[in-house]
Formats: structure tokens, C-alpha cells, sequence
């Protein structure tokens, strides 16, 4: 956060600071382009993320020449010790609960990304499914914590036991590496702009994996904004362990940040956990 505070740095690359972006979004910032256009500010601490970026931009150009709604990135650099990108601010806001045609133009837009190529979903993880039964056998910082769900209780625990049990009997040769995986495709990271989707945005955790895993990520975030649409899920045909284990990775990404950050927001999601294993028999 404190590099964005180098506006002089930033000048000199043709960016004018704006406003912070807000949302769920903590790194990210308005700024203004050398030729006017509005633009969306993003650093990392980490160098590597450059060589992350170079895998990943060729398939979001792949993404909007078949039409979907992907910010196209002006820049990405070394900037203050870490990495700096900049992708056009796309237009619209997000939406906590979608129309029947939002749905339909999302479910277009996973389909979408079948066949892109992209980077590996983590250092030491080559593959989407050891990534996967990492995350549910031992956990993934950042992303499928373990311990916070076995350290707030025993309901939490009861729910990592189900997602543990997953992981089990999970093999990583079940899960395709076929298409580009948003990985964190919620609510907040669709643009709605007159009563459809302007823009699919955040793309930095994306990486090569089965595509359909979005379809699951977006029907979870909608089911715990009191919206459901798992009859979309049951028709991609997706078989049974592949689903759980998708759930299973969902829950752990979702209940940990809460325990650990936003505890009022435990009990949804720990209602949403039992519900949606219930559900599909987790």
C-alpha cells in the first residue's frame, strides 16, 4: 500500500494517483493514463508476480477476442521493490444477487475460457489437481487454511472434517488442466453496467486448471447471497468427487478468512458450508 504513496514514481510512468479502489479489492487504485483513460492501479510485493503476469496476459487477450469482457493491461513492471500493473478500468459495479440473464452471460464466459493456457496455480504446484488436494489435505496459506476452522470450535471443526475427508480419498489425476481458472471469481469481480456483465476483473491468481471450477465459485458466492442456482452446476457434468472436492476447496478458502478477519461473518458461512455439503452429500 505505501508504494502508491510514490505518486512521483508513478508520474514518471504516465500514471495520475486517484482514489482508493475499495471492495474486497485492498490493493487496487484509480489512477489516470498519460493519454486520459482511466485505469486500475495494482502493486505486489512480490518480483515474481512479472513472470506470473507474462503467462497470464496472452490468454486474457485470447478472452477478449471471443468477446468477453477482460480488462486489457497497459502495463506491468518492477516498481518499488515489487510489481506494478495497470489494466483499463472497465465500466459498471458489482452486484450481490444477478438476473437470469447475468447468469446466463456468466455461464458463457467460463465456457468460454475452455482450451486458454495459463500459469501454474502456485510455486511447488504444478498441476490444478495437486493444488487441489494440497489445499484439502494440508492446507494452502491464503488460500484453504486448516487450522483456523479447527481452532474456532466444533462446529467449524466439524465442517474441516468433511472437507479433510474429501481430501482423503481425492486423486489429482481426477482434475483437468484443459482451460484458465479465474480462481476467485465472486461477486465483487463482476462489473454490471445496465443490466449486464461490462467486465470480469482481478485476474491475478488465475492460472491454468479445469475452467468449470468458476461455474462452482460463482454459484457458492450467489447461494451465500440467498440466490441459488445449483441446478446450472448439476447439468455441467461434473462427477461426484470433482464437485465435492471443489465445495470442500471452496469452504476452506471462504470460513478461514472469516474465523481469522470478519468473525461476524462466521455464521453465514458456516450455514452455507453445512448447506451446501448437505446438499451434495459431503
Amino acid at each position: 500500500m505505501a508504494s502508491f504513496m510514490n505518486r512521483a514514481g508513478l508520474l514518471q510512468l504516465g500514471f495520475t494517483l486517484g482514489a482508493h479502489a475499495g471492495g474486497r479489492s485492498q490493493g487496487a487504485w484509480f489512477a489516470t493514463a498519460g493519454d486520459g483513460a482511466p485505469v486500475v492501479l495494482k502493486w505486489s510485493p512480490d518480483k515474481t508476480m512479472a513472470g506470473r503476469y507474462a503467462s497470464l496476459l496472452p490468454g486474457l487477450d485470447e478472452l477478449r477476442a471471443r468477446g468477453m469482457p477482460v480488462p486489457e493491461y497497459l502495463h506491468v513492471g518492477e516498481f518499488d521493490g515489487g510489481t506494478l500493473s495497470a489494466q483499463r478500468r472497465l465500466p459498471g459495479r458489482s452486484e450481490d444477487t444477478w438476473s437470469p440473464a447475468v447468469v446466463d452471460r456468466m455461464v458463457a464466459c467460463v465456457a468460454a475460457k475452455a482450451g486458454i493456457a495459463g500459469p501454474p496455480p502456485a510455486a511447488g504446484q504444478t498441476s490444478w489437481g495437486t493444488f487441489i488436494v494440497r489445499a484439502l489435505t494440508v492446507g494452502l496459506d491464503g488460500w484453504a487454511m486448516h487450522e483456523p476452522l479447527r481452532a474456532a470450535g466444533p462446529r467449524a471443526a466439524a465442517v474441516l472434517d468433511r472437507a479433510e475427508a474429501v481430501g482423503a480419498g481425492a486423486d489429482a489425476a481426477w482434475f483437468t488442466d484443459d482451460g484458465l481458472v479465474h480462481r476467485d471469481l465472486h461477486t465483487d469481480n463482476v462489473l454490471i453496467d445496465d443490466g449486464a456483465v461490462s467486465g470480469l476483473i482481478d485476474w491475478e491468481e488465475a492460472c491454468a486448471g479445469d475452467h468449470r471450477f468458476d461455474l462452482v465459485a460463482f454459484a457458492f458466492d450467489l447461494d451465500g447471497h440467498g440466490q441459488s442456482i445449483w441446478d446450472l452446476v448439476d447439468a455441467a457434468g461434473f462427477t461426484p468427487p470433482v464437485l465435492r472436492a471443489y465445495l470442500a476447496f471452496l469452504v476452506l478458502k471462504c470460513t478461514a478468512p472469516a474465523i481469522l478477519h470478519h468473525p461476524d461473518d462466521v455464521p453465514r458461512q458456516l450455514d452455507r458450508a453445512e448447506r451446501v455439503f448437505d446438499r451434495y452429500e459431503v
